[in-house]
């Protein structure tokens, strides 16, 4: 009875041997695809938020790439297209059991809570053995972009396969566009300095410029504090010294300061306060958004001599009123302040957690290394713009298949390597922001590189057709972009990077941040308008700023700084 138990209980372990998958046996050595060598696809769990862009998640040329490319079986479950967060929160606080990946983007703070409350594993064991490969070659490529560092935890854990997408056009999002009507009509040309834009809009003010008989009815300058890029503050401020558009953090002396505390600063808000005191800036500029300005800028009356914006996309095209209107505008070069400074307001692009191994897996390195596979160029493209040849083409195989053609850039400064649009020929298929099943609408960890930078336009059309800077807002925009691109402060040791706090000093100045910010907009703001403002003293601007708490941000803050980026 004895042999016949101790032989049933061997058969027993045999049969639960051979059943078991060997997980480390089966997985390839790091960089060699599939990374999953067993005879079947390795079944991977992933949630997900339901997206209206993306019709068909498992019969889907993504899915499909990164099934084949390290053999699993990508399996989908879905988060409300409505609220997704909510319930995944939900989830995350009532330990309902995880699928094994949890494709969702979360900040680094929250990724931290719950990875070290055990519902996400930690990744940084595979970072350190370098089977990363995809993330290690970005890093090696690209050591300034802190690709890695943006998403590590102060104590050195490591949440999630993050993502990126290197966006020249919102890292440097405030832009000036001047009324070439206006210029034209004064003989006059672009300003490159402030004295030079000052002059400029005094002319716009006292002459005739859109020729109504009416030498009054000009508006000089316009923005607005809410329309993506407009805030006329940040643009102008950079002249002077560098501020970003988050906490107006900058280094100096390789420690983090304050742009408001610097000498420059009050400059240039005193240069600001002149506009507006001379009628050369409307004061609708700190209340307006973007329909106001579409309403006053988009008229046929012509009255707007300069705005500030990202893009000027937002006047449409339903009109051909809006149209002439929007080719009004042409770009201006970053100003060159009395001090010869002459940055933009930067935000670097950063990386982002978005592919959460969860604590459910049974083979957290495969699945880690699923998400590390998708960190480069090649799925980038596929997951941006969709299938090589159908949604975007490279150029030198478009210009092969159609030699009258041109294609040009559209950074200035970069060599074109491919086009994704082509509105003319209508021979390459975009399908952005439709329902469609060729990508996961970005929803994936993946690394642009520079692929941003490189898209093209097609300039010239076998058929004569051009686009070009007289007849394209977009042509323009990403044109100037390319210049603006230069003039980022990070290569000068000026930029303060993003910065990752632990949960204490979170605690110790996420009210001091949050009121300091509020308080230096709204006094600039104020005292711009003539208002009552601490900024009317500047010592007791100051001392106010030290009641609220600058010191102690500051001192976190640049220990932060010392942790992540010099230690």
């Amino acid at each position: 009875m004895k042999h016949r138990l101790l032989s049933l209980l061997l058969a027993l372990i045999l049969a639960l041997a051979l059943a078991a998958p060997a997980l480390a046996d089966d997985l390839a050595p790091a960089g060699e695809y599939p990374v999953w060598t067993g005879d079947e696809p390795y079944v991977l769990r992933v949630l997900v938020a339901n997206n209206a862009h993306v019709s068909d998640w498992d019969d889907n040329t993504f899915t499909k790439w990164v099934e084949e490319k390290c053999n699993v079986d990508l399996q989908f479950e879905f988060l409300p297209e409505v609220e997704p967060k909510q319930k995944l929160i939900i989830m995350l606080d009532t330990n309902e059991e995880l699928p094994d990946v949890v494709l969702y983007g979360l900040s680094v703070a929250e990724a931290y809570n719950y990875g070290s409350k055990g519902k996400f594993v930690n990744l940084k064991e595979y970072f350190d053995e370098g089977v990363m490969v995809q993330c290690d070659s970005a890093v090696e490529r690209f050591p300034t972009w802190n690709l890695i560092t943006n998403i590590t935890n102060s104590d050195g854990s490591i949440y999630a396969v993050p993502k990126i997408q290197a966006s020249p056009q919102n890292e440097t999002k405030y832009k000036l566009w001047v009324n070439k009507t206006y210029l034209d009509a004064l003989n006059m040309e672009m300003p490159t300095t402030t004295d030079e834009f000052r002059a400029m809009l005094e002319a716009f003010r006292d002459n005739d410029c859109n020729g109504d008989g009416d030498a009054s009815d000009e508006i000089p300058l316009l923005g607005s504090p809410s329309s993506w890029g407009s805030n006329p503050v940040k643009f102008l401020t950079n002249a002077f010294l560098a501020e970003d558009d988050r906490d107006m953090w900058l280094i100096k002396d390789g420690h983090v300061e304050a742009s408001y505390t610097q000498d420059a600063w009050f400059d240039a808000v005193e240069y600001i306060k002149g506009l507006v005191d001379d009628k050369l800036m409307a004061p609708e500029s700190f209340t307006y958004g973007r329909p106001e300005i579409k309403a006053v800028a988009g008229t046929a009356g012509n009255k707007v001599g300069a705005l500030f914006d990202s893009s000027l996309g937002f006047f449409g095209s339903d009109t051909d009123e809006l149209v002439e209107a929007r080719l009004r505008f042409w770009p201006a070069e970053p100003l060159t302040g009395p001090e010869g400074v002459s940055y933009v307001s930067y935000n670097q692009s950063a990386t982002s957690p978005l592919w959460f191994v969860t604590s459910f897996c049974k083979n957290p390195e495969l699945a880690a290394r699923v998400g590390d596979c998708m960190f480069c160029e090649e799925a980038y493209m596929l997951g941006r713009f969709g299938v090589e040849g159908v949604n975007w083409i490279k150029s030198e195989d478009y210009l092969a298949k159609h030699p009258g053609a041109e294609i040009s850039t559209s950074l200035e400064g970069y060599e074109p390597t491919y086009v994704s649009e082509d509105s003319h020929g209508g021979e390459i298929e975009n399908v952005f922001l439709t329902a469609q099943n060729v990508n996961w609408f970005d929803q994936m960890p993946t690394f642009s590189g520079v692929s941003d930078y490189h898209g093209g336009f097609i300039s010239k059309y076998e058929d004569g057709f051009e686009i070009n800077w007289e007849n394209s807002g977009g042509v323009r925009q990403n044109g100037i972009t390319g210049v603006y691109q230069q003039h980022a402060p990070t290569l000068d040791g000026t930029y303060c990077p993003n910065l990752n706090f632990t949960t204490e000093e979170l605690d110790e100045i996420s009210e001091i941040r949050a009121t300091i910010k509020s308080f230096v907009n709204e006094q600039r703001t104020n005292y711009v308008l003539g208002r009552e403002s601490y900024l009317s003293d500047k010592d007791a601007f100051l001392a106010e700023l030290e009641k609220i708490g600058l010191s102690k941000l500051l001192e976190v803050a640049d220990t932060a700084y010392q942790r992540q980026y010099v230690d």
